[in-house]
């Protein structure tokens, strides 16, 4: 490692050396800042600030350069260093927001809230639909026991996550900003008990409690500011909103009525209804706002999307049509455009309107975050992926993007880079199942158990998403009597949940009991053959090795429901163990063609050729694979191999890697860049990435050998 290490500097010196003396000064400053990029996501903060210094020295007028160079800063823990590395940034750059944001933030740190609302009122001045801008100044305003207004900020931010109710969780984190959670609370407490008739005192202190989840304490607090009688409309919507993130919508009905007497009011009203099922009152509460313009489009928004719902996708499309043509560059009009567009099977369509809304407005997360959606609908998953990455650097707290990247990044085989999105995702929505059970099974795939079972630990509701997870991490372990429970417990909550019946079979059959598997299947048929229970059936099929039966069983799932890819890959498998390869790779490429991200059974087919020692059909598989997703680490990683032993080394260490970034935490991909390096005569650069393979594989007899050839290449 040590030796590699030392290579690669040398030829990062030479390089920058060669720089200095070649070429303009912006195309030094770009040289210097991809390789402190580069630096910099390797988690190399010394070498990466070097390099961005570099590039300020070439162009010290470079807003980007001082941006990432305060990232690197933030990231290396020098807070007071980025700091001024942002506010150099804003300087050079008055339409580099979040640089001011960021600054602003670094300030919240400091304690200096009015330096940093002063931040926020200057980026919400140039630009009023910047959500962060508002984080930022709902969080000083907190800080500054401002909670009324602090609220309102929030409540702003928040509408850049519509796809789920419970981001109103953020709310309460306006009260903590600071970090100092016991002096904080204390200071709350003492307020209401110097003014217990001050409503802003209580909502202080309920929203400092919510924010450290003591919900009954938080709304004590806030049922007694509603007998104050000050700031009523306020309060009613705080008590909305904490009853809605806490999945007591029926009680949160009555406040937002309350509301409903105002524009907003109406207009949240109506969201309501909408996010409880009641469309025809969503219907009536959006088109009792006349006026002001503003609130009376939004209310055309709110009615289009009903229409949708409702079927009348026409109906919802001249809506925007309508709303485009008073103003073509209304972003929010656009955005609908193009969520009807994708809810009604036109992604291409959808993805266009998504890209020019993020063209009219770059500093809207929620653009990027379409433009994401209409991206997976395309199966483009790398573009996906390029656009929520994009939405998170607008919008840190947009924990949907985060959800779908981890989603993508586990799909693909990025175990390390799906936990680490599944973990900003729960951490934003505490007491969530939903990313809750991404994170663990996120854990579960990187063979990090135990942190899987904790992840699951502090959940109060016990779904049977819940339970399933629970079971098949029992299951990894080798703990069956637990699985097994957990599983029953899927199966009493959701007995016809297919995940949970999966598990159950899966069980099963780990212990070796296919009869007790083949009982169930009968048993699921008897009640009715649909597509989920043919294949469950087809799997204790496969275990019995009752090939004909399983085939007949999959054909009738795939006729019954051909958009589900399980039912071609199961067939793949039966025709793999059959030995007709040509047969399972047709299956493969099927499956490949109605899943949202293809490269896992277009790698299982290139992988499958590879064993049928089809070399050039596998080269030229895993070829298609690596077009379509650049970032597909298995295939570039299987590739590279290929091409080593093909001779073509310069190709075969550009693939390796490829995969060693994508496939972040494995082993293997280190061992194939060692194996193609010892090749090319690179012996020291050989023995890094070997070392790194044993690193995250210790005692691999496999790496091992590699490992001591390595050496003996450098001892000659």
């Amino acid at each position: 490692m040590t030796l590699r290490s030392s290579s690669l500097i040398a030829v990062v010196v030479a390089a920058a050396a060669l720089a200095a003396c070649h070429g303009d000064p912006h195309a030094r400053a770009t040289r210097a800042m991809q390789r402190g990029d580069d630096y910099h996501a390797h988690g190399k903060y010394a070498e990466a600030a070097i390099e961005y210094r570099r590039a300020l020295q070439a162009e010290p007028g470079n807003a980007a350069a001082h941006a990432h160079l305060a990232r690197n800063y933030v990231d290396a823990g020098e807070p007071l260093k980025a700091y001024a590395e942002f506010a150099r940034a804003a300087e050079l750059d008055d339409s580099n927001l979040d640089a001011e944001v960021q600054a602003g933030n670094l300030l919240l740190m400091t304690g200096d809230y009015d330096a940093a609302r002063s931040r926020a009122d200057l980026v919400i001045g140039r630009d009023a639909r910047y959500a962060p801008a508002y984080v930022l100044r709902g969080n000083a305003l907190a800080g500054l026991n401002e909670p009324g207004r602090a609220i309102r900020d929030m409540e702003r931010a928040l509408a850049i996550d519509p796809d789920n109710a419970r981001a109103y969780t953020s709310m309460g984190q306006a009260q903590s900003a600071a970090g100092r959670l016991d002096a904080a609370r204390a200071s709350l407490e003492k307020a209401v008990a110097l003014a217990p008739a001050s409503v802003d005192a209580r909502l202080a202190l309920a929203n400092f409690l919510w924010a450290s989840h003591d919900l009954a304490g938080a709304e004590r607090e806030l049922q007694q500011a509603l007998t104050l009688g000050g700031h009523v409309d306020l309060v009613h919507r705080a008590l909305a909103l904490f009853y809605l993130q806490g999945g007591r919508a029926a009680e949160a009905e009555p406040h937002f009525r309350a509301l409903a007497g105002t524009p907003d009011g109406a207009l949240a009203l109506a969201d309501y209804y909408t996010g409880v099922g009641r469309l025809e009152d969503a219907l009536r509460a959006a088109e009792s706002v006349r006026s002001p313009a503003r609130a009376e489009r939004d209310a055309r928004i709110r009615i289009a999307a009903v229409r949708q719902r409702q079927g009348k996708t026409r109906d919802a499309l001249a809506i925007a049509d309508g709303l485009l043509k008073e103003d073509a560059h209304d972003v929010d009009a656009r955005l609908l455009r193009a969520r009807l567009l994708l809810a009604s099977g036109q992604p291409d369509a959808a993805q266009q309107e998504a890209r020019r809304a993020a063209g009219d407005d770059p500093a809207s997360a929620v653009a990027f975050y379409t433009v994401g959606l209409a991206a997976m609908a395309r199966r483009d998953t790398a573009a996906a992926e390029d656009a929520f990455q994009k939405t998170l650097s607008l919008n840190p707290r947009a924990t949907a993007a985060e959800i779908r990247l981890a989603q993508l990044r586990l799909a693909r085989g990025d175990v390390d880079g799906a936990v680490s999105a599944a973990a900003g995702a729960a951490a934003a929505r505490p007491g969530d199942p939903g990313p809750a059970v991404l994170l663990a099974r996120a854990r579960r795939a990187a063979g990090d158990l135990d942190g899987a079972r904790r992840e699951l630990q502090g959940l109060t509701a016990d779904t049977s998403d819940v339970e399933v997870e629970r079971g098949l991490i029992a299951l990894a372990a080798g703990r069956i009597p637990e699985a097994r429970a957990a599983v029953d417990r899927a199966l009493a909550a959701a007995p016809r949940d297919e995940a949970a019946r999966g598990a159950a079979i899966s069980l099963d059959l780990a212990a070796g009991d296919v009869a007790a598997a083949r009982q169930r299947a009968d048993g699921w048929l008897s009640a009715g053959q649909d597509a989920g229970t043919l294949l469950l059936a087809a799997r204790v099929d496969l275990a019995a090795h009752e090939d004909a039966t399983a085939e007949r069983r999959l054909l009738d799932a795939m006729h019954a429901a051909p958009e589900r890819p399980d039912g071609y890959e199961l067939l793949a498998m039966l025709y793999a163990r059959q030995g007709n390869v040509t047969a399972a790779v047709q299956r493969y490429r099927e499956a490949a063609a109605r899943e949202p991200d293809p490269t896992g059974p277009l790698t299982k087919a290139g992988m499958l050729l590879e064993s049928a020692h089809d070399l050039a059909g596998a080269r030229a598989q895993y070829e298609t694979v690596l077009k379509r997703d650049p970032r597909a680490g298995v295939a570039a990683n299987n590739l590279a191999y290929l091409l080593a032993n093909s001779g073509d080394l310069e190709n075969a260490a550009r693939w390796a890697r490829a995969a060693v970034d994508a496939l972040r935490g494995r082993p293997e991909p280190h061992d194939t860049l060692g194996y193609v390096y010892l090749k090319m005569g690179r012996a020291s650069d050989a023995s890094a990435a070997f070392a790194w393979a044993l690193t995250l594989a210790p005692g691999n007899a496999t790496y091992l050998a590699h490992a001591a050839a390595a050496r003996q290449a450098l001892a000659r």
